[in-house]
């Protein structure tokens, strides 16, 4: 190939992109034998534009093979007959374009392709019978691999094509609001101004802001479409290779996600999709015994939810066994059991299906971009698994509450109404609410979190929340709002805590942690009843730590990974505090402090601890972003006994320290 301009040549690969993936579904048309002379025109087009492209841009192999295979459908064309074992040769073609296009090496020889499509086309011109066409069966079609998006990657240099129309309405709204700000000037500066003018005009500034976020959004996002063009080759692919007959089916392929989440879903929608028809999709001859259809069905739905949209992969076919759903029904939820770790339904390990990762893969994915993963499935009855996931990852919709001194945040999508948590009752000894006819367990959040909060009222306010296949009634002090927030994420030092999705400065300037609602559902089911206590029983008993840290979001999330660890947990937000704490609290065996703070720092206090006799061997761990040799030196001459930093951050080797420490 030549070196053409990088411009050209990225537009050249999003537009063969989509050309092949136009190729894909008409070929697979015509394997089923549902094509139209349409789609015979439809397919030489873009073989012979690919072919013009590649030639102008100096992409010679690339030309070479869309010219073998614009010479079979030129043949096709001539003759008004398409044979259907021409199919899987022609996928093939398209399959070795994509790579060639891409550079990425995983083109096949295509000195053996070209042979088949040239016998192909000798079936025609030179009258030998179609099943002499040496390669056109379809025993060397490989399953084709998980899709490569159109959208371009963040921070890599290329270029993202965004609609024209959306630049016009971001032109548009940039162009009010700079008339309401000469309208607002006026208002304020004239004399004439009256408090009702300045307030309406305050409200059309906020509605000219909303617009201009929408439109900001809108600019991030593309829909579902870019990636699913391939989607059908694959579960095609699939189900050849497992001996099998499916139908696949894709709604709301108009539904727009951001584009940083489309680049990703690929992947995960592979894994469920190869699960629906390697596992869901029964064989022939079984859906024949079982009345169904011998042509099986998988489906890809997409929907908007909000602020979320909701992305379902079903099909018909067996269904979760009745021992499956029986151990679902103990465990909490049938995700809970399908997405363990190595769990596999399959009898056997083949190159398609028995090693246990898919859907486990699936929901750790879901759960890092601040969504759910859902699994509902009757035996017989075939299985959906959904998938819920934010529109926008710089933007959320969230209800926002109150527990203790701090503000939190939960996706207000997974908020099925707000109530008062009154006329409680006991359901297996922990308490619960008759909601819609159900019981679902009732929980104070601080004890999911492990957070620290004096009690709750008797008649405390209660979010309803649903996620991962469960339900729970959340307690806390105050519900506050509904709002839209811009999510910033923890940092490298939490970036590895589970339970967050970030965090959001809010108006009054307090930060609200934004907490992943499957944590709160998933929780639920074995926290005991609410004492205020913020700890339970258990945690009570184990070994106290004392985390000094100014900052709130640090100072909660490293109590988060201790109590996860088992540990209980003291906090102190400076030197000062943490003194206090350690008078009146003798059961303390180590202490995490960070190094900056005000009023007494990390140094001062590690030696306020060593000058105590009392308390002079009371281990003490640095934590803190300053991780130079200097500061370093200090801390250990200060008495520390561990120094960590926080740009290196690692909780494990967090937790190892501390337990060597403590002799746990």
């Amino acid at each position: 190939m030549s070196d053409p301009d990088a411009d050209l040549a990225q537009l050249f690969r999003d537009e063969s992109a989509q050309r092949l993936d136009q190729m894909d579904t008409a070929l697979l048309a015509v394997e089923s034998g549902a094509a139209g002379a349409e789609t015979i025109d439809s397919l030489f087009r873009n073989a012979h534009t690919i072919k013009g492209a590649a030639g102008m841009l100096g992409f010679d192999d690339v030309r070479a093979l869309a010219h073998a295979a614009e010479d079979v459908l030129a043949s096709v064309r001539g003759a008004g007959v398409f044979p259907p074992e021409f199919a899987p040769p022609l996928l093939r073609a398209t399959t070795a374009l994509r790579a060639q296009i891409n550079a990425d090496g995983t083109a096949e020889p295509v000195a053996g392709l070209m042979k088949d499509l040239a016998a192909c086309r000798a079936v025609l011109t030179d009258g030998e019978t179609p099943g002499s066409a040496p390669g056109a069966a379809a025993a060397a079609d490989p399953v084709s691999p998980a899709p490569e998006p159109v959208a371009a990657g963040a921070g890599d240099g290329r270029t993202l094509r965004v609609p024209a129309a959306k630049i016009d309405h971001l032109l548009d709204v940039a162009g009010e609001i700079m008339q309401y700000r000469t309208r607002l000037a006026h208002s304020l500066g004239g004399q004439a101004g009256r408090p009702e003018d300045v307030a309406e005009a305050f409200a059309a500034g906020e509605r000219m802001l909303d617009e201009l976020r929408d439109t900001a959004v809108g600019m991030r996002t593309l829909p579902l479409a870019v990636i699913a063009g391939p989607l059908p080759r694959m579960v095609r692919d699939f189900a050849r290779a497992a001996g099998k007959e499916v139908e696949f089916v894709v709604t709301g392929a108009d539904t727009e996600l951001d584009r940083v989440i489309l680049e990703s879903l690929s992947e995960p929608l592979g894994h469920l999709l190869r699960n629906a028809v390697i596992h869901g999709v029964e064989s022939p001859a079984e859906r024949e015994r079982a009345g169904k259809p011998v042509r099986g069905r998988v489906e890809l739905r997409a929907a908007s939810r909000g602020s979320f949209v909701e992305i379902v992969v079903a099909d018909d076919g067996r269904g979760a066994s009745p021992e499956v759903l029986s151990e679902a029904r103990r465990e909490g939820s049938l995700a809970d059991v399908l997405a363990k770790p190595g769990y596999s339904t399959a009898e056997e390990v083949t190159d398609l299906a028995g090693r246990g990762v898919g859907l486990d893969a699936v929901r750790s994915y879901v759960h890092s971009l601040g969504g759910s993963l859902a699994v509902r499935s009757e035996p017989g009855q075939g299985m959906e698994i959904v998938q819920l996931l934010p529109v926008a990852l710089s933007l959320m919709e969230v209800l926002l509450f109150e527990r203790g001194d701090a503000v939190y945040g939960v996706p207000l999508a997974v908020v099925e109404q707000v109530v008062i948590a009154t006329e409680t009752l006991t359901l297996q000894g922990r308490p619960a609410l008759e909601i819609g006819g159900s019981s679902v367990p009732v929980a104070d959040f601080a004890e999911l979190i492990g957070a620290d909060a004096p009690p709750l009222g008797a008649q405390p306010p209660a979010l309803i929340v649903s996620a991962g296949g469960r339900r729970a009634v959340v307690t806390c002090d105050a519900l506050l709002d509904e709002e839209v927030v811009v999510v910033k994420p923890l940092g490298p030092l939490l970036a590895s805590v589970e339970g967050y999705l970030g965090a959001s400065i809010l108006g009054d300037g307090r930060i609200a942690l934004l907490i992943e609602p499957a944590t709160l559902t998933r929780k639920s089911q074995g926290v005991p009843g609410s004492t205020g206590s913020g700890a339970t029983d258990g945690l009570a008993a184990a070994t106290r730590i004392l985390v000094v840290e100014d900052s709130f979001t640090v100072r909660e999330l490293q109590r988060s990974i201790l109590e996860a660890a088992g540990y209980s947990v003291a906090t102190a937000h400076d030197g000062r505090d943490a003194l206090a704490v350690l008078d009146r609290d003798a059961a303390i065996s180590l202490v995490i402090t960070d190094l900056e703070m005000p009023e007494l720092d990390g140094i001062g206090l590690t030696r306020a601890i060593r000058a105590d006799t009392a308390r002079s061997s009371l281990p003490v761990v640095v934590v803190t972003s300053r991780a130079d040799e200097e500061d370093r030196l200090r801390g250990i001459e200060a008495g520390a006994d561990a120094y960590m930093g926080k740009r290196s951050f690692d909780q494990q080797a967090l937790l190892a320290t501390v337990e060597r420490l403590v002799g746990r």
